[in-house]
Order: C-alpha cells, then structure tokens, then sequence
C-alpha cells in the first residue's frame, strides 16, 4: 500500500472525530485499497463534498471520500497495521487545540484554506 501523502490535520471536525489534538491521516489510491466486509459500513455526510465510513458494528471510522478527488481515500492513520510514510506536514495549524504546541520541525499550513505555508 502506497500512501499519496501523510498528514497532520488540526481542523475542528478532525480534532472532535479522534478525540485528540489533532488527526494523521493517510490518502491512498481508491483503486489500490482493499475494504473488507463493506457491507458493515454506515456513511455519514460531513458536507456535500465528504462523506466519512464508519464500522457500523464497533463505530470505527474507516475512510473519508471527498467527491472532488473520487480517486483517493483518506484513511485515519490509526488503523493502518504496517509501515508507512511519515507525515510530511500540519495543516488547518490555525485551528489548532489551544492546549497543544506543536514541537517538530514539519512545515506548517493555515490560513483561511488550512492550506497556505506559515512561517515557523
């Protein structure tokens, strides 16, 4: 499995769906993953671009679709089980949980798109 990219995302949908300050994500080629028992998936719609997929037995979010990019999955680092890239960057760094810093030295993007490079 080849990840496109790894991220850090601190937007406030992502920080409230894992709980934390922040979600790593993965975004993987919809043609190279394979989902097992699809059946026992719910779809909830954020917006009317994204749509999250949750294991409607344990409540596990399993993929993110965004109907602008219909090639990639974004994938909740998480539950990925094996290696993978490390993540290349923070991004919606403006949203960020006020009780967190972040303390490495991956780029930071913000702004109004959660997308434009800071300077750190």
């Amino acid at each position: 499995m080849e990840a496109k990219s790894v991220i850090h995302c601190h937007c406030g949908q992502c920080r409230r769906l894992s709980g934390g300050a922040f979600s790593t994500w993965l975004s993987l080629a919809k043609e190279a993953l394979h989902i097992k028992g699809v059946k026992s998936l719910l779809v909830f719609e954020v917006s009317s671009n994204v749509s999250r997929h949750f294991c409607k037995t344990c409540g596990t979010h399993v993929y993110s679709a965004d109907r602008r990019y219909p090639e990639i999955l974004g994938v909740p680092a998480g539950i990925v089980d094996g290696p993978f890239p490390r993540p290349k960057a923070h991004y919606f760094v403006a949203h960020q949980a006020a009780w967190h810093t972040l303390c490495d030295e991956l780029p930071q993007f913000g702004g109004e798109s959660g997308f434009e490079p800071l300077s750190t």
